[in-house]
């Protein structure tokens, strides 16, 4: 083998998990549409079978990768239309920024003007909506399921609906903030860094602490609306 081929193979082997992902997104976008719309018939079930087995043969964990790749993207607006096409409900002027790690986008709603942080962990397997001109700063972590301490098999009951988190307009999340499932965080309230929120919120309250509690109040109405300009590549 001449030195052009091992160089070509070098090549191929680099860039084969973006090949993989740009052959195999056509199949996913119908797999995604499926779940979205709960459409399970024919032809969607044949057009998205080259995904579906290719991600059975991944133990499950394509998707996963493939949404880590993408959120490392430099391109605010592909890794949107990425998102969007994979079935997460995006309002105008949202922002992800670099590292969000999604998990079932279909599940997952986003309204205007919100801001996502630096590695934000959304877990949206039991549901996540979140509101317009939220702010969720870097490395927030929400999450919409667990493991159920006192199942004798430490199971995980995803048809739980109490699971769902709801964050309503304008909250801001701090810093490295977790949000435990079956949370909803009023309209307005802050979440000071670091805390781990596990009941709801009551609008306008700001909480902190571990787990948070209630320190004081957010002044009302909050009028401000985030117009999609922040810091980026592009």
């Amino acid at each position: 083998m001449g030195l052009v081929h091992i160089i070509l193979v070098l090549v191929l082997l680099i860039y084969l998990k973006w090949i993989l992902i740009v052959l195999l997104f056509p199949f996913q976008m119908v797999q995604a549409y499926m779940k979205k719309h709960r459409k399970y018939g024919m032809p969607y079930k044949l057009f998205a079978y080259p995904y579906i087995l290719f991600e059975k043969l991944c133990r499950g964990g394509w998707e996963r990768y493939m949404l880590f790749q993408v959120s490392r993207l430099p391109s605010l607006h592909l890794r949107k239309w990425i998102y969007k096409a994979l079935g997460v409900s995006i309002g105008k002027n949202v922002v992800f920024h670099v590292g969000t790690e999604i998990r079932y986008p279909t599940n997952l709603t986003v309204g205007e003007g919100s801001i996502i942080g630096d590695h934000a962990i959304l877990d949206a397997r039991c549901g996540l909506s979140i509101g317009r001109h939220v702010n969720i700063s870097s490395n927030v972590s929400i999450y919409t399921l667990q493991h159920d301490h006192r199942d004798p098999n430490f199971e995980c009951n995803m048809s739980n609906e109490q699971m769902h988190v709801e964050i309503g307009d304008r909250v801001w999340l701090g810093c490295n903030v977790i949000v435990l499932p079956g949370v909803r965080i009023g309209e307005g309230a802050v979440c000071c860094a670091g805390c781990v929120v596990t009941k709801n919120v009551e609008p306008y309250a700001v909480v902190a602490g571990i787990p948070a509690k209630k320190v004081n109040e957010r002044p009302q109405p909050m009028t401000y609306e985030f117009d999609g300009y922040s810091c980026r590549l592009y």
